[in-house]
């Protein structure tokens, strides 16, 4: 087995991420059997990334370690038995970091990433589809001509909830900060857009004459979030799995006394962790075929090498931002 580098992004602590990263390239170790080395090919800058190298996210590397929570790679090299093949498409364990240009896995750790998709689109496929996915499955039998509300509705999830429930002929109510994104929205398939604030509830009512949402998706906190409560059906559900504002969300007494409302969170990391394999392969495949079918995807802004890492995170903090901005380890 020949030995292999890697030119990663790598923070020996926690912190500012333009502070604590470095961009470095250390020697790999040779295979052991049953392992693969993988060329990464992209990978996104998500704001669980920040929280993660910040040391504020759920679950924290063990450091020093490379960032970056997914990406796509190409198997390059394995040794000994691997139910993978060289050149096949793979996705990046979150363990091992998905900002650097090579890094070593075992083979069981592995799942194989969707070849139809783009590289783009298949590097981030591993976190927000699947949440999206399993936020309009798992907490309410929705149906066509049902009806959902989200908060942060320009984000890369609240844009794929979008594409989702209009190709399932589910109506959805969705909450912005701005209008300015309006028009696109209304492109992928939103029913109504409105400014998330105290007239939203009851501009939303008069477009749906009456109907309640069966769940609300929060990815805000604070305010929104009981702003929501307000447009539930009775009985309905409010996700929560973001807190973008980092408020306190007002604890909301009366929908869940008089609309017995339930609350409930979310978070795909720890699904993933816990998850039978048979089961994250399922919804896998059954998620991904969706999208190639829907062509549903998530708008791509810039790309950028590992050497340019700063302006890479400069961009992706922006706001107002097309799309996810990407990593190309290993260039085009």
């Amino acid at each position: 087995m020949s030995k292999h580098a890697t030119t990663a992004l790598r923070h020996e602590e926690f912190g500012k991420p333009e502070e604590v990263l470095k961009l470095e390239t250390l020697e790999l170790p040779e295979l052991k059997p049953g392992q693969a080395l993988l060329k990464i090919l992209a990978s996104p800058i998500n704001p669980a990334d920040m929280g993660r190298v910040g040391g504020t996210y759920g679950d924290l590397a063990d450091l020093p370690a490379a960032a970056g929570l997914e990406g796509v790679a190409e198997i390059v090299e394995t040794n000994g038995d691997c139910q993978f093949k060289v050149g096949q498409h793979v996705f990046v364990p979150s363990v091992n970091g998905a900002w650097q240009s090579h890094t070593i896995v075992d083979c069981c750790e592995l799942y194989p990433a969707p070849e139809k998709l783009s590289v783009e689109q298949a590097a981030m496929g591993w976190v927000n589809p699947a949440t999206a996915w399993k936020l309009m499955h798992d907490f309410a039998q929705l149906q066509a001509g049902d009806i959902i509300v989200q908060n942060a509705a320009t984000s890369a999830v609240g844009k794929l909830v979008i594409q989702i429930a209009n190709h399932l002929g589910i109506k959805t109510i969705n909450l912005v900060r701005s209008l300015d994104a309006e028009e696109n929205l209304k492109k992928l398939g939103a029913s109504i857009v409105l400014i998330d604030d105290r007239d939203a509830a009851k501009a939303a009512l008069k477009f749906t004459e009456g109907k309640k949402a069966k769940i609300a998706l929060n990815s805000v906190g604070g305010s929104s979030s009981l702003g929501m409560c307000k447009l539930l059906e009775d009985k309905g559900t409010l996700i929560t799995f973001g807190g973008m504002d980092r408020d306190p969300a007002p604890f909301p007494t009366r929908y869940l006394i008089f609309n017995d409302i339930s609350l409930r969170g979310f978070w795909v990391s720890k699904w993933y962790k816990t998850a039978p394999r048979e089961e994250i392969t399922a919804l896998h495949n059954e998620l991904f075929t969706f999208m190639e079918k829907a062509k549903i995807h998530v708008d791509v802004a810039a790309t950028y090498p590992l050497e340019d890492w700063q302006e890479a995170l400069a961009h992706a903090s922006k706001a107002g931002k097309t799309g996810k901005v990407l990593f190309k380890p290993n260039g085009d």
